[in-house]
């Protein structure tokens, strides 16, 4: 739970640390990476590593920041409970 309330305190943001952790506890979460220039994709929590490595050892590109998208994050709350995470 800690895990979820660092990210709902992020607004979502998740970093690499965190990634790994979740990856660990909700490998199936969908999340989205924001590349630079390239369109979002919405992946896998557990694949994200991987796709951020091969997207940037080709050089197409570079990831700005990997997050939960708000339908997402609103189904967090409700199954959790925003509260019982504080």
């Amino acid at each position: 739970m800690k895990l979820l309330k660092k990210i709902f305190d992020q607004l979502g943001f998740i970093d690499s640390v965190q990634l790994a952790e979740l990856v660990e506890t909700f490998p199936h979460a969908q999340v989205v990476i924001r590349w630079g220039g390239m369109p979002r994709e919405k992946i896998s929590a557990a694949l994200v590593a991987k796709r951020i490595s091969e997207v940037e050892s080709t050089d197409a590109d570079y990831v700005r920041d990997v997050f939960f998208d708000s339908s997402t994050m609103d189904n967090l709350r409700q199954a959790f409970g925003e509260a019982s995470l504080y």
